[in-house]
């Protein structure tokens, strides 16, 4: 692969709603005005995982493609310590989503993102925010990919760690 052809990825800090601080990612496809860009909102599994800086074949697939890409490390993502983790208890469907929405707003209000060409796409946990985001927020998304989502909440959060458990 050449490097020059590759995407490079930003580090960039998104304040939530309720000002918790959250890690994130965007890359922008090389050779291309980052101006009203369709963006792409790419949700990490877990959401015991997390987004991490360095080489993704999809981003760069999408990049690739003229697509602004951005990943959020939500509430409830690892390796940014305990109360950021524990943030998402209880938050599945509620700031969890909030800290997802509040990631698109960060965008399009920076102009990197067309808000009327705004797609959300994810696998395990992010296939179940996908399909939350299409469920309570449709009006923000022209499209909708959930990849192996979560499809039984009730079994995924009686199966979960301990560490997700509110006692």
């Amino acid at each position: 692969m050449d490097p020059e052809a590759l995407a490079p990825m930003t580090a960039v800090t998104i304040t939530a709603r309720d000002a918790l601080e959250l890690p994130s990612y965007l890359t922008l496809p090389v050779g291309v005005e980052p101006s009203r860009l369709p963006l792409v909102l790419l949700v990490h599994g877990g959401p015991w995982a997390r987004d991490a800086w360095g080489f993704n074949p999809l981003v760069q697939l999408l990049a690739n493609r003229g697509y602004a890409v951005l990943q959020v490390n939500f509430r409830g993502s690892t390796g940014f310590g305990k109360a950021h983790t524990q943030a998402a208890i209880g938050e599945f469907a509620g700031a969890m989503h909030d800290d997802l929405i509040d990631g698109v707003d960060w965008a399009v209000q920076r102009d990197y993102a067309d808000p009327d060409r705004v797609a959300i796409f994810g696998g395990s946990y992010g296939g179940y925010a996908a399909l939350v985001g299409a469920t309570f927020t449709p009006d923000r998304f022209a499209a909708v990919v959930d990849c192996v989502g979560i499809s039984d909440l009730a079994n995924f959060l009686r199966t979960s760690p301990i560490s997700s458990n509110p006692d």
